[in-house]
């Protein structure tokens, strides 16, 4: 049976902050996955300036209680104070305290007394990497290092992250370029990008292409689809480019009769450096007008949402993957989106293609998918996407072998 040791550094980091990204769901998937595949398995996390080593169960009954709406864990001496983290993950920080088989502040000699031979070191939150960490892996005996690497967004598109962050996210990627066996890449369009930046530093990481799974999103109803109703799903944030939308919205109302006035429905958290976006959204719930803002929905609500919508509306200036697009053809909506690679890459000819700024274009999209679109709820999965759907059980079999993880259940 195969052995691994995940790194579940952001896992931790992101409980108490929401619903979650997409990120966060494909570390929620690894944790379950790799639970299956080794029962002996084991999770690798930094508290603050603390290492803890924990089996892998104590991240799945971690996961079980956040889904059930539990707290996870409780207070604890080293963690109730620090007042700039969420309640929720600073409980949690002491529910793994409390799990670890080994903790310490010196990795090396954390990992001096765990047997890792043989074991594979997986990270898919870009977490954790670093020298030190990498450095004591390796003295430890694991067999590979494997990193999932989702975007090279802060070097590739400097413009859209913090000041600090491309310089954090290259010592990051250089770390892992360094000492990583082999880089799992979201697309092929991260994996050009990887390449390029990874050839430079002198990588010897082998690439795999493993598109992430879609879970399946089933509405509450059978949906009656709605002419007149657009989404656009991600963190409101200048890189997702919401500003184009409003324009083509402001270009929309100022020939489009009021009863034929289309909805957009803007689904997700509100992130950073996007004060004018955000004073937009402020006036538009005032005026109560065709903008509405939603957060926090459920799972089976924003389901609902996208099902009964004329179309998916995806204006990204750059992107990793684009979990919402293949979402919403598994539900047989219709992507308008920004023609950037990612995209021609997993919608090939079936999504609508437009320029990040051309306010115009997309109005006149808009207007005439509202225009075309009947209100039959009958709807079909897309399937003639160029990858198809892909599952979460082909990721990982792509990723860790064609083993079905049911075949060690009895081992």
């Amino acid at each position: 049976m195969a052995r691994f040791l995940l790194d579940i550094t952001r896992f931790i980091s992101r409980i108490g902050r929401g619903q979650p990204t997409g990120i966060d769901r494909v570390e929620i998937e690894y944790i379950r996955e790799i639970a299956r595949r080794d029962r002996n398995g084991l999770a690798l996390a930094r508290l603050g300036k603390t290492f803890v080593l924990v089996p892998i169960d104590a991240a799945v009954s971690a996961l079980g209680r956040l889904e059930q709406g539990r707290p996870v864990g409780r207070w604890g001496v080293k963690d109730a104070f620090r007042f700039k983290l969420p309640q929720a993950e600073r409980k949690a920080r002491q529910f793994f305290r409390a799990s670890a088989v080994h903790s310490g502040r010196d990795l090396k000699t954390l990992l001096q007394g765990v047997s890792l031979s043989g074991v594979e070191y997986v990270n898919v939150g870009h977490s954790n990497l670093a020298p030190l960490v990498f450095d004591a892996l390796r003295k430890s005996g694991v067999a590979r290092i494997t990193v999932m690497i989702h975007d090279m967004i802060p070097l590739d598109f400097p413009q859209f992250t913090r000041r600090a962050i491309p310089k954090q996210f290259a010592e990051r990627m250089q770390a892992a370029a360094c000492y990583a066996d082999r880089i799992i890449c979201n697309s092929a369009d991260t994996e050009a990008r990887v390449t390029h930046y990874f050839s430079d530093w002198g990588s010897g990481a082998t690439t795999l292409v493993a598109h992430l799974g879609v879970e399946p999103l089933i509405p509450q109803t059978p949906p009656q689809v709605d002419p007149l109703s657009f989404v656009v799903l991600g963190t409101i944030e200048p890189r997702k480019n919401h500003k184009i939308l409003f324009q083509a919205w402001e270009e929309l109302a100022r020939d489009q009769p009021t009863e034929r006035m289309p909805r957009l429905h803007v689904v997700g958290k509100r992130g950073w450096n996007n004060a004018p976006v955000f004073d937009y959204l402020d006036k538009a719930a005032l005026a109560n007008g065709p903008i509405v803002e939603h957060t926090n929905l459920r799972d089976e609500q924003l389901s609902q949402l996208i099902a009964s919508s004329a179309a998916l509306l995806f204006p990204s200036h750059a992107e990793g993957y684009g979990l919402p697009a293949l979402e919403a053809a598994q539900l047989g909506v219709p992507v308008i989106c920004s023609d950037i690679p990612v995209f021609h890459e997993i919608l090939g000819k079936t999504a609508s293609y437009l320029p990040v700024d051309d306010a115009v274009r997309w109005a006149e999209t808009v207007r005439s998918v509202a225009n075309r679109t009947t209100d039959s709820p009958a709807r079909a999965e897309i399937t003639d996407l160029p990858h198809g759907i892909p599952t979460w059980h082909s990721h990982f079999r792509h990723v860790f072998g064609h083993t079905d993880p049911g075949d060690f259940m009895d081992e």
